[in-house]
């Protein structure tokens, strides 16, 4: 393929996976990290999924029923081996991560019968130069481990007539992959409908039972919980992160705008135009595809497509696997080196190397927020209740238990139709309670900030400014 050797891939392949570990060095924080750590951290210290930083917003402070439950179990586990702090969330994904290299490793060798195939290098050199795989294998989201369960559960239904036990197992994964996102459902259907419309009867129906099996656990903590049906009910409708989907209006606009989702920014547009492309030349070709592959992937689109609340980019993480191997199964059909392709992969690779290199720069220009939340430390009393950035969570959830986040004010804000301005924030937090107020103008600023270095903000006055963090006390 278009004039590379064997040693030459292997020697990109190299360099593409050490500038992945590169950018797991001190890897900044995110608010999801923080977001999903602390449903963790309670699950651990509580047996309960909530949540603090929200408390006030929908119950979460009690219960949280509308959660991503296996996720959590696990980052929980985490938790208890290894502590809460950053990279030890952080690992949840990276796991998962090796997980599903060693699957497209695996179907890879499959297709091809042998260990010396180029094409084996050439689709991991794809995996590692992906910078969404870059970025979400290490991120505290579930949608890594979302990806590793469905493209596992499709993997032992993939070839044709897989034994009862294989259909078991693939069951059983994609229940699992309910449990750990509700978005996990359309691997779920996915290989139900692929089953039934191969006609393997027999095997759809033992998929079906396993999965399904599985996926009834999603409900063991709302069984549990007080009205735990009418609460979560009531989380889900109200939910901020399914409000764009509520209602036909706002459904329809979702599912016009599907395309976005494959084509939200640079980041999206590397894999999907390479897959496009190869699509459209290999057009006269597409029947020679794999059959389950084929059905699979159609049913996974259609049906993420009708349930989706959102056409977010982090989302195509659920389809980057069956992506890749369908961009291998497309090549190989009959294989071909032409301009257009070669520029294509330029710009891949550009894409994947500059956001690569964008993450490592992140990581190495801003002090890494668990040690300058330490630096704080002397200048915020302990245990008092806090108003910070979800980041803050990281090291410091022991020493200030009673922590709301500026996520809070914003989504409580948008529900009641009020400004987010620094005045509202300060009254805001006065309400909640809050004994001192902590912003980072740099790495998470916010647009209901005060001017930087403001002295008050009723009845909040500023005792720390550093160009970058500010402490307001009440």
């Amino acid at each position: 393929m278009l004039n590379i050797s064997k040693k030459q891939l292997s020697a990109l392949l190299i360099f593409f996976v050490a500038l992945t570990t590169l950018s797991y060095y001190h890897r900044y924080a995110s608010g999801d990290d923080a977001w999903f750590a602390e449903q963790s951290y309670w699950l651990h210290k509580e047996g309960v999924i909530r949540s603090e930083f929200f408390r006030g917003l929908l119950g979460w402070e009690k219960q949280l029923l509308v959660s991503h439950k296996l996720f959590l179990i696990f980052g929980a586990g985490m938790i208890h081996l290894f502590g809460y702090e950053l990279p030890v969330l952080q690992y949840v994904s990276i796991i998962f991560f090796a997980i599903l290299v060693g699957e497209i490793i695996f179907y890879i060798r499959r297709e091809e019968k042998t260990i010396n195939s180029w094409y084996l290098p050439a689709i991991l050199i794809l995996v590692f130069s992906n910078r969404i795989l870059v970025k979400m294998s290490f991120e505290n989201r579930p949608e890594i481990m979302l990806a590793a369960l469905g493209f596992g559960s499709f993997l032992f239904i993939s070839k044709n007539k897989p034994h009862h036990l294989q259909s078991l197992a693939a069951g059983m994964l994609a229940g699992m992959a309910v449990l750990t996102h509700l978005n996990g459902v359309i691997y779920f259907i996915a290989g139900a409908g692929m089953l039934f419309y191969l006609k393997q009867y027999k095997n759809a129906l033992t998929f079906s039972i396993a999965g399904g099996l599985i996926s009834l656990l999603y409900f063991v903590d709302i069984i549990q919980a007080a009205d735990g049906f009418k609460t979560w009910h009531y989380q889900f409708i109200h939910d901020p992160a399914t409000q764009n989907a509520m209602g036909l209006a706002s459904k329809l606009m979702v599912m016009v705008t599907y395309p976005v989702l494959f084509f939200h920014s640079p980041e999206q547009v590397a894999l999907s135009l390479l897959l496009t492309f190869l699509l459209w030349n290999q057009r006269l070709f597409l029947k020679q595809l794999p059959v389950p592959l084929r059905i699979y992937s159609i049913i996974l689109l259609l049906v993420f497509w009708l349930i989706t609340k959102k056409n977010s980019g982090v989302y195509l993480t659920l389809f980057l696997p069956f992506m890749l191997v369908l961009t291998y199964e497309l090549y190989k059909i009959k294989p071909f080196k032409t301009i257009a392709l070669k520029v294509i992969l330029g710009v891949y690779f550009i894409i994947g190397i500059y956001g690569t290199i964008q993450i490592i720069y992140k990581n190495l220009t801003l002090e890494y927020l668990p040690v300058s939340y330490q630096r704080l430390q002397k200048d915020i009393p302990d245990h008092q209740r806090g108003f910070v950035p979800l980041t803050f969570f990281f090291n410091e959830m022991d020493n200030y238990p009673h922590l709301l986040s500026h996520e809070n004010f914003k989504i409580q804000s948008i529900m009641a139709k009020s400004e987010a301005s620094p005045y509202n924030m300060a009254r805001w937090a006065q309400a909640n309670k809050a004994e001192f107020i902590l912003m980072d103008y740099e790495f998470r600023p916010e647009k209901f900030y005060p001017k930087p270095g403001t002295k008050i903000l009723p009845p909040y006055h500023l005792t720390f400014f550093d160009g970058r963090f500010a402490i307001y006390e009440n």
